[in-house]
């Protein structure tokens, strides 16, 4: 083996054990990056507004439970959920009813975003 040779296997050997570890590493780093960029535009989508009081609700374009549930104009007149759209639905008639009904807590509004009291 002459010495070009050997000069050239061992920076071949330099760029195995150094330069590729470091070219993963970057490589590993810029995806993971991109996959926590990509996770927080998607949680700002789903993002809850702030209502009064602190207390969290769903954003405005949300589905409401009295049009998943079916609630009749005279349900939904004299229910609390309806009446305080400022706080979720399940909420305000916990805090006014004491409990919540049956129908309430196989609502999907109330399943997707349970105990937030």
């Amino acid at each position: 083996m002459n010495s070009s040779q050997a000069t050239l296997t061992i920076a071949l050997l330099f760029a195995l054990r150094c330069l590729v570890p470091l070219a993963l590493m970057f490589a590993i780093g810029y995806a993971m990056n991109w996959m926590v960029n990509r996770w927080e535009a998607e949680a700002e989508k789903e993002k809850l507004a702030v209502g009064a009081g602190g207390t969290a609700v769903p954003v405005l374009n949300a589905p409401t439970c009295w049009s998943i549930v079916g609630c009749s104009a005279e349900e939904r007149e004299n229910c609390p959920g309806f009446q305080q759209q400022t706080i979720p639905c399940w909420l305000a008639r916990t805090r006014e009813e004491g409990a919540l009904p049956e129908k309430c807590t196989t609502c999907a509004v109330y399943e997707g975003r349970p105990a937030l009291a």
